[in-house]
């Protein structure tokens, strides 16, 4: 009888050149201590299967060769551990802290969308057959784990808020939602709205929407929403709405834009302090110069993260967020009192 599982789950082909990639990497970053040529060849399946094949030494180095050469092209930092070694010992190994997202690399919020979903695709599966043998063996030949356990090297989107995939969903099929909201003052208020698009400003993730209830575009932070989203309904069915033309949706934009150019912060940072570094004033060639200026969503937000900053720090404008960095410690000192 056919096992279910193979029969429907697709597998990749053996020649598939993606498949031995995918099995290098999760090696390479499974072995803390760095992997010789002659340890991968005993564990990849696919090194193993071109050697049953008849494949030559030389031919399988030359294999190896290009697919060192490939994972350097797709941005995977491989190292060797010990280049000074004879050619049979040279250790190689994938730096953890070199596998992450490039620093100035950007992505528009659909896109930050569209992998958030992939990453959850993803994260779901273990890593099948193939590349999760090579990982059994290469604990059988006493290579210790660089992590606890490698189920897979996942790709992961840090959103936090549980509130994300609901809503990317709802914009994505178009259905409107209800949430419920909290204002910075504390007022919470039941919303109900229709979702255009999703964006991360300073960090922070933002809902563009049509308001139901005041039937205009508002924005709304998904920090502050506090309960589960759900769809709204028409009879047993979701509600479906008219997603947006490119002109209501670029002259939201805009208006977020606008409101964030108008948003300004000058603050005088303590020189050497953490508050310095924090805003990368040592590297801003301003020697002389301990003013930083730039621009802010929104108040209440800023006055949060500038609280861990306060000795360091002297607001110079607006005068309205050094009286929210100000109350908000009276508040703490008021509920701890």
């Amino acid at each position: 009888m056919v096992n279910k599982k193979s029969a429907d789950t697709w597998q990749p082909a053996k020649s598939d050149k993606s498949e031995r990639l995918l099995q290098l990497t999760c090696a390479l970053l499974f072995a803390e201590r760095g992997l010789t040529k002659a340890e991968l060849f005993r564990s990849i399946p696919a090194y193993l299967e071109a050697t049953a094949s008849g494949t030559s030494e030389e031919s399988l180095n030359r294999m190896f060769e290009r697919d060192k050469v490939d994972l350097k092209n797709t941005g995977i930092q491989l190292q060797t551990v010990n280049p000074n070694a004879d050619p049979d010992e040279i250790s190689y190994v994938i730096a953890g802290d070199t596998f992450v997202w490039p620093q100035h690399a950007k992505l528009s919020a659909k896109q930050l969308q569209l992998l958030e979903l992939a990453a959850q695709v993803w994260s779901q599966a273990s890593l099948e057959a193939d590349a999760n043998q090579a990982l059994v063996r290469l604990k059988a030949l006493g290579v210790e784990p660089a992590a606890t356990d490698l189920i897979g090297f996942a790709p992961r989107i840090e959103t936090r808020e549980p509130s994300f995939t609901p809503i990317s969903n709802a914009i994505d099929e178009s259905i409107e939602i209800t949430f419920s909201y909290r204002k910075a003052n504390g007022e919470v208020s039941k919303r109900h709205v229709q979702p255009w698009s999703l964006h991360n400003v300073d960090g922070q993730w933002l809902l563009q929407s049509f308001d139901r209830d005041h039937s205009e575009v508002r924005n709304f932070l998904l920090k502050r929403i506090v309960s589960k989203v759900q769809n709204v309904k028409n009879g047993e069915a979701d509600k479906f709405f008219e997603k947006p033309n490119d002109a209501q949706v670029a002259a939201a934009i805009a208006d977020l834009q606008e409101h964030i150019k108008n948003q300004v912060c000058e603050l005088r940072v303590k020189r050497d302090s953490q508050a310095w570094f924090h805003f990368h004033l040592d590297g801003s060639g301003k020697s002389n110069d301990n003013t930083v200026t730039f621009n802010y969503m929104d108040m209440h937000l800023l006055a949060e993260e500038l609280r861990d900053f306060a000795l360091d720090i002297k607001v110079l404008r607006p005068k309205e967020l050094a009286e929210l960095i100000k109350s908000g410690f009276e508040k703490v000192a008021s509920d701890h009192a």
